[in-house]
């Protein structure tokens, strides 16, 4: 071998003398592991004109797509045009995995601005890898090629697009490995089909929509049914309401703690009715100059506790009623306490110690959630730091830790205590329960962070948002992902399960209030809001007809559900198109001075307690 051919730069040329050599001498191994690494250079320079003719026929056949949806009719138009994005992300991975980065870059430069805008940011992401070891660990690019993107269009649609698939070989095979195309019966409008659009990895498939889900509320659980009964009813209406929901799981379906009392009843059949004629009355706690902002804020369910978290790491609770925080008393003294005498529960408690606030104090970062549980005893908590803290009122200190790799933003109580969930910045929702310092369940399907959850009244699920754009309804008992609803164009920004456990709110960061359907499986209705940059509250009122939404221009709105949710059967399931702004939903706006609202509550009157921080 010619000691010159060391010294030259590498070529294909040279490479191919080098294999040469190796196989005359019968050194196989390195011949074999020389071909792999230098496998790029010699099908570089093998198909180096191919590769051009190949790079001219990707950009001619996705400037015919393009031609081809524009020219098509305005429905079909809005359903082809969810395949730009998915053809548009594999084509220039394709080019980056050959080596072929200038030619990826014209790809990009030329094509990127006709993806719909509800991608542009993962289009700005995609253009921004230039090398095959960038995208092998990019997380949007794993999301793409771990799983397909699901597009589901009309029949009439498929057939007008197979034409074009028959003469354009490169995007048919894109769409055959990389997409799941599913056909659907009948046709929808083009405000329809948009409305469905905006997930990462597309819409959801028939596959993801076979799981049964007992969305009713379980009839044993009053805690779960306070305020929702509009009257008294007859003896006879009382004993068939003991009946099993035919839609709602068994009582034993998982361990659940005993129902609260029925003490709240004749308070809750007090409420009143939110509707256009009878505005809501709002009372609203303003926080001013808190220590580090103010970051979460909870009100117990009885509407008798507040509970505040702050920047600084500080939680502060504070009484909204005549009732006092006893503390227990000392070791010493409950030794003495007669065990049979009946007000021994009272005599555990030191009056002389009781107040009206607390502070505790225990993250190391921002608190970012707070949650009561159901008797007001404990108090949940989470943070950047990564853990959740078990506060006890009584104790007056934090009794358990539970720690997370990653920073926790939301943590919530079960509506009979016991259990309680979490969602994450490492994209998992989790299940734990308060005697346990590990999850029991844990739920990974999310592409991204879960930043909020909301239990189901019956305890048997709970929802999640995520920076995917999906919401999920996942199962406590299986663990299994019942319900998965794809429409929202950016981050989810708030989620609130009904308190009937058939509908579910949820809001998206790119300004949009989403109204879902359990039992059909399907989006009821679509409002546009101002963006939301970060997270806020929504909730149902308790006999669940109205809905308050809080505003990122500090404002406060409300909504009426029974508008768009009355009609609601099961011959619904013929009509799939969501309303869309529809009239008579949005009831009432109200404004503040300058206050972004972090937390809202309805009392079993519908009164709603709003939490806010003045010019935060």
């Amino acid at each position: 071998m010619d000691g010159d051919m060391l010294e030259q730069p590498l070529t294909a040329e040279s490479l191919q003398q080098i294999l040469a050599f190796l196989k005359k001498n019968g050194l196989t191994e390195s011949e074999e592991a020389l071909s792999r690494e230098a496998a790029t250079v010699l099908r570089l320079s093998k198909d180096g004109v191919d590769g051009d003719t190949n790079n001219d026929a990707i950009m001619r056949e996705f400037s015919t797509l393009l031609a081809h949806i524009d020219s098509s009719f305005d429905n079909f138009r809005a359903e082809l045009s969810a395949l730009i994005f998915p053809v548009f992300a594999h084509l220039y991975l394709q080019l980056i995995a050959e080596g072929r980065s200038l030619q990826a870059a014209l790809f990009s430069e030329k094509f990127s601005r006709h993806v719909p805008s509800m991608y542009e940011e993962q289009t700005k992401l995609l253009t921004r890898i230039s090398t095959h070891s960038q995208a092998v660990n990019h997380t949007l690019v794993q999301a793409l090629t771990k799983n397909q993107f699901v597009v589901r269009i009309s029949k009439s649609a498929i057939k007008q697009l197979e034409p074009f698939l028959t003469r354009n070989s490169i995007v048919r095979d894109v769409m055959r490995d990389h997409l799941h195309i599913e056909a659907i019966d009948g046709s929808r409008t083009k405000s329809a089909t948009e409305a469905g659009l905006g997930g990462i990895l597309g819409q959801v498939s028939k596959q993801e929509r076979r799981h049964k889900m007992f969305y009713g509320i379980i009839k044993e659980d009053f805690s779960t049914q306070l305020g929702l009964e509009k009257k008294r009813p007859k003896i006879k209406d009382r004993n068939d309401s003991k009946k099993k929901d035919a839609n709602g799981p068994t009582p034993d379906r998982i361990p659940l703690p005993a129902a609260s009392e029925k003490r709240y009843m004749k308070e809750s059949g007090k409420k009143m009715r939110i509707s256009v004629d009878t505005p809501p009355s709002v009372c609203l706690y303003t926080v001013l100059n808190s220590p580090g902002g103010l970051t979460a804020s909870d009100i117990a369910e009885d509407s008798g506790t507040l509970a505040l978290g702050f920047g600084n790491s500080r939680i502060q609770v504070y009484a909204l009623n005549e009732e006092k925080f006893r503390p227990y008393k000392k070791i010493d003294q409950l030794e003495l306490i007669e065990q049979e005498s009946e007000d021994a529960l009272d005599q555990v408690y030191d009056e002389a110690e009781a107040s009206t606030s607390l502070t505790f104090q225990g993250h190391n970062g921002p608190v970012y959630s707070l949650s009561f549980s159901p008797d007001k005893r404990l108090l949940l908590s989470s943070s950047r730091d990564g853990t959740v803290r078990l506060w006890s009122l009584a104790v007056r200190s934090n009794v358990v830790v539970y720690r997370h790799a990653t920073p926790i933003w939301e943590v919530q109580f079960c509506p009979r205590s016991y259990y309680f969930a979490t969602g994450s910045a490492d994209g998992a929702a989790m299940l734990w329960t308060t005697d346990r310092l590990q999850p029991l369940r844990i739920f990974s399907d999310a592409l991204s962070d879960v930043t909020c959850i909301d239990f189901h009244p019956n305890c048997n699920y709970f929802a999640g948002g995520s920076d995917d754009r999906y919401v999920r309804i996942w199962d406590v008992l299986s663990g299994t992902c019942v319900r998965c609803f794809a429409g929202h164009k950016g981050s989810i920004r708030g989620l609130k399960i009904s308190p009937c456990g058939r509908y579910l709110a949820s809001l998206g960061s790119e300004g949009s209030l989403i109204l879902w359907d359990m039992a059909l499986q399907k989006m009821v209705c679509m409002q546009d809001v101002p963006a939301l940059p970060y997270q806020v509250p929504v909730q149902f009122s308790r006999d669940g007809a109205a809905l308050a939404v809080a505003r990122a221009d500090s404002a406060l709105s409300f909504y009426s559900a029974d508008t768009v949710t009355a009609h609601s059967g099961s011959q619904d399931h013929l009509n799939n198109d969501p309303k869309i702004s529809p009239s008579g939903f949005h009831l009432y706006s109200y404004a503040t001075k300058n206050t972004s609202i972090v937390d809202l509550h309805f009392t079993r009157r519908n009164l709603v307690l709003a939490v806010g921080a003045y010019r935060q």
